[in-house]
């Protein structure tokens, strides 16, 4: 929905996929059974086909299911279609989230800064503050009022 798996492999890369693949599933001196990038690929991108990417495969859906139903929570309200998506902040949000969700050692400061800007960010959408969708004038909650100035200036002895 924000984002598709090739976009995330695009922007974490993946080496750094990698990385958090094998920190999660692989064993300590296992060096036959360690995951490859192929695993990791297929697993995203292709259906699975061994047990190892079967484990990828929903690892990564855990993840997307989190961090959708996150972002979703902050953009609920605004009814948004997948082209309005598509052009705002929100795949570069998801993709920032999605690395937190997936990483291993979330300790991490770069992750952890990742983490915390994309938070700010879906907190500006929701207050409004950065708009990702453009408002019509019928959707407008609040009203013009306008009242009769009394002032006690006279303009005719000016």
């Amino acid at each position: 929905m924000f984002a598709s798996p090739q976009q995330v492999i695009n922007k974490i890369g993946i080496n750094v996929l990698l990385q958090f693949v094998s920190g999660k599933f692989g064993e300590v001196g296992d060096y036959e059974n360690t995951p490859k990038v192929e695993d990791v690929e297929l697993a995203l991108l292709n259906s699975p086909a061994s047990a190892l990417q079967e484990q990828i495969n929903a690892w990564y859906l855990e993840s997307d299911k989190a961090v959708s139903a996150l972002i979703t929570g902050y953009v609920a309200r605004f009814n948004l279609t997948q082209a309005e998506i598509d052009v705002s902040v929100l795949p570069g949000v998801y993709i920032d989230l999605m690395t937190y969700e997936l990483c291993i050692n979330a300790e991490s400061e770069d992750i952890s800064d990742k983490r915390n800007f994309a938070m700010r960010q879906l907190d500006k959408v929701s207050k409004g503050v950065i708009q990702i969708k453009n408002p019509s004038t019928v959707s407008s909650t609040t009203s013009m009022r306008t009242k009769k100035v009394y002032s006690s200036f006279n303009l005719e002895s000016f």
